[in-house]
């Protein structure tokens, strides 16, 4: 399924293209003229587009590289007879709607708006990672688990982790059968490393090239259960918008610390905020971004949890 944003972008391509006479397909434009033949690029389609333009290998299409995609799709777009004015209306229009933090750069993520790769949700940010020793930033990673995580419960059982792991070894370009359910198990064991049955964010972040203050910030996520993260949520979200800002959080964190005993001081309290409020660009944090990176929603000696998760595991292979 197309998200709302990609949708919009194929919408005014195709709804702009038809004011103009279809161009013939020719070398130059032979790879973009796709966009309007198909609803999707397969993992090595979008991977091939994007080495065409990312000559450097940056994980970035700017400048010169930038520019000449843009051209190529305004040419196929609105045909070759374009004067420069025209260009420069389709390039806002364009950028304005796929370029999301507004930096002047095309990333992989946001090709994809333009270019949806159905086949594997990892692929844009696999490029953008492989590149130059790239670290996902934390909202990238987030993006990552939320896609999983379906029903944002801080960690994937086998089902939900199929998904993730068949898309894990497409990127890595490992050639097995990705319908063999044994092997997929013994995947899922390798993620697994505290052998409760379930894939945590925690274990998820440790295989991903994520930035450190994202890493660091998950290390006191077990102190809290989700049943007291949500309690004291909802007391300090008084006006019910669904987030708290960066007063806010340092106090819930320290009433976090006393109701569950973790016995942290003040200095950790603060250091664990600080990171927190870093994290999220000192913007107001969500409430479904914050359980996952603070709370954890399985018991942590919970032997009748991990039984039934592998049970649940032993049905789904049988």
């Amino acid at each position: 399924k197309l998200s709302g944003d990609t949708m919009e972008v194929k919408r005014f391509l195709v709804e702009t293209k038809r004011k103009k006479r279809p161009m013939a397909l020719n070398r130059k434009s032979s790879i973009l003229c796709q966009l309007y033949e198909k609803k999707h690029f397969t993992s090595k389609e979008f991977r091939r587009l994007w080495d065409f333009y990312d000559k450097d290998g940056s994980g970035f299409l700017e400048y010169s590289e930038l520019e000449r995609f843009l051209r190529d799709l305004t040419e196929v777009t609105l045909g070759e007879d374009v004067d420069e004015a025209e260009y420069e209306k389709f390039k806002a229009k364009i950028m304005g709607l796929i370029d999301d933090n507004q930096n002047g750069k095309l990333e992989a993520k946001e090709l994809s708006k333009i270019i949806p790769t159905e086949e594997n949700f990892l692929l844009a940010y696999s490029i953008q990672s492989q590149n130059l020793g790239a670290h996902l930033s934390s909202q990238d990673f987030l993006e990552i688990w939320c896609h999983y995580d379906k029903d944002c419960s801080g960690y994937l059982d086998f089902t939900e982790a199929k998904d993730f792991m068949k898309d894990m070894l497409k990127v890595n370009s490992v050639k097995v059968d990705l319908n063999n359910v044994q092997y997929l198990d013994t995947f899922f064991k390798t993620f697994d490393t505290d052998d409760n049955g379930v894939i945590e964010i925690d274990e998820m972040a440790a295989i991903f090239p994520v930035e450190e203050r994202f890493t660091n910030a998950l290390k006191q996520r077990k102190r809290f259960s989700k049943e007291e993260f949500d309690r004291l949520f909802d007391a300090y979200d008084t006006n019910k918008s669904g987030s708290l800002n960066a007063k806010q959080l340092p106090k819930m964190i320290a009433d976090l610390n006393k109701s569950s005993k973790t016995n942290m001081s003040d200095k950790q309290v603060a250091e664990i905020s600080g990171r927190l409020i870093q994290m999220f660009l000192n913007k107001d944090i969500p409430r479904t971004e914050l359980s996952l990176v603070i709370s954890s929603n399985t018991p942590q000696h919970g032997k009748q949890f991990k039984r039934e998760m592998n049970e649940k595991r032993q049905s789904l292979m049988s």
